[in-house]
């Protein structure tokens, strides 16, 4: 359940990320931001090792590509 509760965070982390790059600073200040909005407990080296995982070209900054990367797909407005 916890791991469905972090990847749901990160999925919204994708999604919401802007098309500026990410420093690693930035993504675990966002991280906390939401486990807090959400009434969930941080977990640093959780996220440290989410951040490492989708960095892909191990830069140190997520590109918008990197940070949506394995994000479900948005789905169609609903009517």
């Amino acid at each position: 359940m916890k791991k469905l509760l972090l990847f749901s965070m990160i999925a919204m982390i994708g999604i919401t990320v802007s098309a500026a790059d990410q420093t690693k600073e930035q993504f675990l200040a966002r991280s906390k931001t939401l486990a807090e909005k959400g009434g969930k407990e941080f977990d640093a080296a959780k996220a440290e090792a989410l951040f490492a995982k989708k960095d892909l070209n191990k830069d140190g900054v997520l590109s918008a590509e990197e940070a949506t990367a394995g994000a479900p797909a948005k789905k169609g407005k609903k009517k």
